[in-house]
């Protein structure tokens, strides 16, 4: 399943290779993707016969990703590596998650506490965010004492902000209390290390042996034109969009807040569009100004994702691109509008955010309410007051282990350390428990750790063989102004039929579906006769995922398998002439056919 490579002659292992369907290359925590839509095309479709498959692969998912019920409703990064993307629309792997996800945490709030003695040590999270959480979790579940110190009185960090009508605060709120109780996990709200000298010495005091910082990104980023600070930031009407949706997702703000008003939102982003529709929702007349280009294919296309943009779009956004804002315009301390640029180039030819405008073409835009939404910081103070911060103004972490490189009981991560998707911030919290009881057992925090993950191309199908992808059902624009979903989810007819969609791009050792349920005992592998190979190459055009090859052995050409790619399909065999390729585990076909005769549907 891996394969080392090494430098030089001293044998120094440069990285762990190993390859994956893309989606599961992609996703920052390398989810079993294939694996779980496998188990999923195969459930029977009878609801009541389904939900004891439903609740395994709940059960997997979860001990591998206790957020991916949350995953199924805001994360779809795996669909973006997708190799169907092109070729019939990406496998709707967000919405197979939230299928389970919404059958299943009926069960999780029934879960039992994992059984553990809690004699590993002590450890103290600051920020409980998914990140913290996630660390907290792990750490929680493998023996070790953890507390979570939270400077607000509700765990969840800017999973709250995400808005209701996109992830349901019930579902949120679930998840978090069932990892916080299965841990056995201290929560302590309302605490902020870093103040009233609660600093990280006096938590080594309380008897805390390593700490883990994950404190997010609270300091919203004031509105710059070049190097300069945009002025008049300070006006009544103008706000940053996380404290926006922080008072959305408390439910201060009225149903008709905006009514009638006039709200320009300055970003390109999700949160923007977030901001936007949410403003929209609460009775406003949006427009989004955002620098970069309408052309999403472009390097200076709008990063926002599709299905937010369209979503502004239906629900009555404007959008205005390629502009910036040079000033902001007041009369009498309120805010009354902006003058924007033409933005010509987001990107420097370095790749570098560095935003060139022509100030000849300048627009003025009237507005009644201004919300910046161009980005958030972390709180630096914590971090430079406790020496954190390297000669060079930077955060001193190491990237694999997430290890302060200046205190070695500390380590860092989520999106202090680096802004990206919730799932980043996941899997900083999985890397820093790793590293975390690795040092306090005394070991080497690298070890196998530098892995490097290669995806495999979609296998070599006619074009009109790949299945379109199903629509996914929305509210009407008109009936969907309020904060509850606006998305239908799966029926367990469509998970199944989007599941068998899937075309399972991945080698068998990624995989071992079929192992786990019990089709066969192993994974089946195609051997070799050199003997009787003649090195014709026929096998290498029949194989549809490029695992047969060729080699020169002692002067002759022979036929070879790569165990990495191979999916064990059988394809080579029949097509070799020589019959030099033997498929392994020839009971395979006959076990298969005795799984799929007891369920509903047949074979995928």
């Amino acid at each position: 399943m891996w394969i080392s490579t090494y430098q030089g002659n001293a044998a120094v292992e440069a990285a762990v290779k190993q390859f994956l369907p893309p989606c599961q290359e992609r996703c920052p925590i390398n989810e079993d993707i294939q694996r779980t839509n496998v188990l999923v095309s195969m459930l029977p479709r009878d609801p009541e016969r389904a939900r004891e498959g439903i609740v395994q692969i709940g059960d997997y998912l979860f001990e591998r990703n206790p957020f991916f019920p949350v995953c199924g409703y805001v994360c779809g990064v795996c669909e973006l590596g997708c190799n169907y993307k092109t070729k019939g629309g990406s496998i709707r792997r967000r919405l197979i998650k939230r299928f389970i996800a919404e059958n299943y945490l009926s069960h999780l709030d029934s879960r039992e506490e994992y059984d553990v003695v809690k004699g590993k040590g002590n450890v103290a999270v600051v920020g409980g965010g998914p990140a913290g959480l996630m660390c907290a979790f792990e750490l929680g579940r493998r023996g070790y004492r953890v507390t979570v110190f939270e400077a607000l009185n509700r765990l969840g960090g800017a999973l709250w902000l995400i808005p209701h009508y996109r992830l349901p605060k019930d579902v949120l709120h679930r998840v978090i209390q069932n990892m916080v109780r299965m841990a056995s996990i201290e929560v302590k709200l309302g605490v902020r290390i870093g103040e009233a000298k609660k600093g990280l010495d006096w938590l080594r005091k309380q008897g805390y042996q390593a700490v883990f910082i994950a404190k997010g990104t609270p300091q919203p980023r004031i509105l710059t034109f070049g190097k300069d600070p945009v002025e008049n930031q300070d006006l009544s009407g103008v706000m940053y969009g996380q404290s926006f949706l922080y008072e959305v997702s408390r439910g201060i703000l009225p149903g008709d807040y905006f009514d009638g008003r006039k709200v320009i939102v300055v970003g390109g982003g999700n949160v923007a569009f977030d901001v936007a529709r949410s403003a929209r929702r609460l009775g406003g007349d949006v427009t989004v100004v955002a620098l970069e280009s309408e052309d999403k294919k472009s390097k200076d296309g709008l990063p926002a994702d599709e299905e937010e943009i369209r979503g502004a779009w239906e629900e009555g956004i404007d959008l205005m691109c390629s502009r910036g804002v040079s000033q902001i315009i007041g009369r009498g301390g309120k805010f009354t509008g902006i003058k924007m640029p033409l933005c010509t180039c987001v990107f420097d030819k370095d790749g570098r955010f560095n935003p060139t405008f022509d100030c000849s073409d300048v627009m003025t835009m009237e507005g009644d309410v201004l919300i910046i939404t161009v980005g958030q910081g972390p709180d630096r103070s914590l971090l430079e007051r406790e020496g954190l911060i390297d000669e060079t103004g930077r955060l001193a972490v190491d990237p694999v282990t997430r290890q302060s490189t200046i205190k070695d009981w500390v380590f860092v991560g989520g999106d202090v350390r680096r802004v990206g998707y919730m799932v980043d911030a996941v899997k900083d919290g999985m890397e820093a428990a790793e590293s975390i009881e690795r040092h306090l057992k005394g070991v080497d925090l690298t070890t196998g750790r530098k892995r490097v993950f290669e995806a495999l191309d979609i296998p070599q199908l006619k074009d009109d063989s790949y299945k379109p992808e199903p629509e996914v059902v929305w509210i009407p624009p008109e009936k969907r102004m309020h904060f509850r979903m606006f998305e239908r989810g799966l029926t367990l007819e469509e998970a199944v039929e989007e599941a068998r969609r899937c075309l399972c791009c991945g080698p068998c050792v990624s995989c071992k579906a079929c192992v786990s349920i019990g089709i066969q005992k192993d994974l089946p592998a195609v051997i070799v006769s050199e003997r009787l190979c003649s090195g014709c190459g026929i096998c290498i055009s029949s194989c549809h995922y490029g695992a047969a090859y060729l080699k020169r052995d002692n002067g002759d050409i022979v036929s070879c398998t790569d165990t990495y790619r191979c999916k064990a399909c059988g394809m080579c065999v029949s097509a070799c002439p020589a019959q030099a390729r033997e498929l392994t585990g020839t009971d395979m076909n006959d076990r298969i056919s005795q799984v799929f005769a007891g369920l509903e549907g047949g074979a995928r």
